[in-house]
C-alpha cells in the first residue's frame, strides 16, 4: 500500500498532535483513591511537567497532560472525568444529530471571561474559527467542521461534512480546540503569550512564574462556580530529569509528578501513592513514504523489513516491563481495535531477506528526528536505532531538547523519519496521526484506502460494527507499514501525601486539577 498525495482538509492545517509529554487516551487500568479523607481549600498546589508548553495560547498548545498550561485558564465546553465520562462545563448539554454530522451546544449562562465579556455563542463562535486558522497542533482534532451556526445566543450548531461521533470528546479539556479565549485576547493572540483570557478557574501570572522553568496560576475570582476552586494559586515546575523528578516529589517539592518506570519503584518505597493508565504506543514513523528524501521508503518491503528488525521484547525489558508493554501494532492493548495474537515480529533474518527482495541488501542511511523529553535520554530512539543497524540501516538521530523544536523541525518536512509517541482510544484516532497533516505526518501522505476505513469506523451505527472497523484499521495500518510500532507505556503519576482524588483510567490517562464539579477536583487533604 503506497501513499499518495491530495489536498488537505482545512480543519486539518499543518501541524500536529503534539501534544506533548502526556497526550491523549488508550485503555486498560484504572487507579483512585477508595477513601478520601477530609480535604480542606486554598495553599498553592505544585505541579511537575516534564517539558515546557508548546503555546500558552490554547490554539497553539498541546493536548493531554501537557493541556494543563491551557486548561486551567481557559474553560472547554466539555469537561472529562477521570473515569473518562463526559459532563457539562461551559455547555450544560449538547446532541449529535443527523448521522453524527451536527452538534448542538446549550451554553451556560452567566458566565464571563476575565476581560470582562458574556461568555455567549458569538464569543465561543469566534474562538473555535480563529482556532480552525491559527494554524495550532490540535487543528485535525476539530474534525471535518463546514459550519459553525448560531441560532441562539446560548446556542452553537457545529455542522460535519461527514459523521464525527468523537466530537464532544475532543471539545474537552484536553484538546485545545474546546477551550474558548475571550474578545480581548482574540483580538490581540500575541498577548495570550504573556496573559491569559479565558473563563477558567485560574488566571496565567506572568510577574510570579519564571519562562522555562515554572508557571503559576492564580484563582480567577470571577469564575462561575467558586465551590470548585480547590487551590489560590497552582504552579507547574517544569522538571524533565527522571531523577529529579522523583527526588522533587519524594522530598515534597512537587505534589504530584509524572515518573518513569525505572525510578517508580523508588517513588513508591517512599509512602507515595502510584496512580497508573495505558498510554503512549511508541515506534518509528517512516514521514516520507514517497520517498523524496530516502528512495527506499517507498518500497513497502523495505517498510515490512524495518517494522521486523525491532526486538521488542527487549526494549520493554529495558524501560520497566511492569509500566511497559512489546507491541506490534498501532494501538495499546485494551484499546477498541486492537487485536490479540496479531502484530509486527521481531526477526533479523526474515528482515534482511525483505530488504534485499526491495533492493537494499547492503542497507541504506537514514536520518531520524527525535526529542529527549519524552524519550528520556533518547533511550527508545537509540534501541530503535540499533537495531535497524543489525539489518544494515545506518540510522543518524537529530536529537531536538524541547517538545516544541522538534515539533517545528518535523513540519519543515526536512527528515524522511520520525521517532514519536501516538494515542487514541481507538484504532481510528491513531490513524489520523498518519493521515492527516501533522508532526507524523509532516509530508501531507494519504490513502483512500485508509481513508475509506476511518470513515466506516466513524459512520458505524452498532458497538460491534465499529470494533470490527476499528480491527480492519489496525491491520491495514500494518500492511501500509508507515508507523513501525514497538512499545506501548504506561503513565505513571506520583501523588503527593497531602493531596488526594487524582484520578485516571483507560479513557483518561492525564489527571488535572481542576474541574467544574467540586466533586471531580482534587483535593488537599491538609
Amino acid at each position: 500500500m503506497s501513499a499518495s498525495r491530495s489536498p488537505v482538509r482545512k480543519i486539518a492545517l499543518a501541524a500536529v498532535t503534539a501534544l506533548a509529554v502526556i497526550c491523549g487516551v488508550t485503555a486498560c487500568s484504572s487507579a483512585g483513591s477508595s477513601s478520601e479523607p477530609t480535604s480542606t481549600k486554598g495553599g498553592t498546589l505544585t505541579t511537575q511537567f516534564a517539558g515546557v508548553p508548546i503555546s500558552l495560547n490554547p490554539a497553539l498548545g498541546g493536548s493531554g497532560g501537557s493541556a494543563i498550561f491551557t486548561s486551567l485558564p481557559y474553560d472547554s465546553l466539555i469537561y472529562q472525568t477521570g473515569d473518562g465520562t463526559l459532563i457539562p462545563d461551559l455547555a450544560t448539554k449538547w446532541e449529535l444529530s443527523e448521522g453524527n454530522t451536527k452538534l448542538t451546544l446549550t451554553l451556560r449562562k452567566g458566565v464571563t471571561f476575565t476581560d470582562g465579556a458574556t461568555m455567549d455563542a458569538a464569543a465561543v463562535k469566534a474562538s473555535l474559527e480563529y482556532f480552525l486558522k491559527a494554524g495550532g497542533g490540535d487543528a485535525r482534532y476539530a474534525g471535518p467542521i463546514s459550519d459553525i451556526a448560531t441560532p441562539a445566543s446560548d446556542t452553537v450548531v457545529i455542522s460535519y461534512t461527514s459523521a464525527y461521533p468523537d466530537a464532544p470528546y475532543y471539545l474537552s479539556q484536553y484538546w485545545s480546540v474546546g477551550q474558548i479565549i475571550g474578545p480581548k485576547g482574540l483580538a490581540n493572540p500575541k498577548s495570550l503569550l504573556t496573559s491569559s483570557d479565558g473563563t477558567g478557574q485560574y488566571t496565567y501570572s506572568a510577574s510570579q512564574s519564571v519562562s522555562g522553568a515554572s508557571y503559576t496560576f492564580v484563582r480567577n475570582k470571577k469564575y462561575f462556580n467558586a465551590e470548585a476552586q480547590q487551590f489560590d494559586k497552582i504552579v507547574v515546575k517544569v522538571i524533565g530529569d527522571p531523577s529529579a523528578v522523583s527526588s522533587a516529589v519524594t522530598t515534597g517539592q512537587v505534589d504530584f509528578a509524572g515518573v518513569s518506570p525505572t525510578t517508580a519503584a523508588t517513588v513508591k518505597s517512599s509512602g507515595l501513592k502510584l496512580v497508573t493508565a495505558p498510554f503512549f504506543t511508541w515506534g518509528l514513523t517512516l514521514a516520507d513514504t514517497q520517498g523524496t528524501l530516502v528512495p527506499a521508503l517507498k518500497n513497502d518491503d523495505v517498510r515490512q523489513a524495518m517494522a521486523m528488525a525491532i526486538d521488542r521484547d527487549a526494549l520493554a525489558t529495558a524501560l520497566g516491563a511492569e509500566y511497559t508493554q512489546a507491541n506490534g501494532q498501532m494501538g495499546a492493548k485494551g484499546t477498541n481495535g486492537y487485536v490479540s495474537d496479531y502484530g509486527f515480529h521481531y526477526d533479523v533474518s526474515k528482515a534482511k531477506s525483505l530488504l534485499a527482495k526491495g533492493g537494499y541488501p547492503d542497507g541504506f542511511e537514514l536520518t531520524v528526528l527525535t526529542e529527549n523529553i519524552l524519550d528520556s535520554q533518547t533511550t527508545i530512539s537509540q534501541a530503535i536505532a540499533g537495531d535497524l543497524g543489525k539489518i544494515g540501516i545506518k540510522v543518524n538521530l537529530v536529537v531536538k531538547n524541547s517538545v516544541p523544536d522538534f515539533i517545528q523541525a518535523s513540519l519543515t518536512k526536512q527528515y524522511p523519519a520520525v521517532i514519536w509517541p501516538v494515542v487514541g482510544a481507538n484504532s481510528a484516532q491513531v490513524l489520523t496521526n498518519f493521515t492527516q497533516p501533522g508532526v507524523t505526518n509532516p509530508f501531507g501522505n494519504t490513502d483512500e484506502s485508509l481513508n475509506t476505513l476511518y470513515s466506516n469506523a466513524q459512520s458505524s451505527t452498532s458497538d460491534s460494527a465499529r470494533t470490527e472497523a476499528y480491527e480492519k484499521i489496525t491491520k491495514a495500518a500494518n500492511d501500509a507499514a508507515w508507523f513501525l510500532p514497538a512499545v506501548s507505556t504506561d503513565n505513571i503519576f506520583a501523588i503527593g501525601k497531602n493531596i488526594t482524588n487524582v484520578t485516571a483510567s483507560a479513557l483518561n490517562p492525564n489527571p488535572l486539577p481542576q474541574a467544574p464539579d467540586a466533586k471531580y477536583a482534587w483535593k488537599r487533604t491538609k
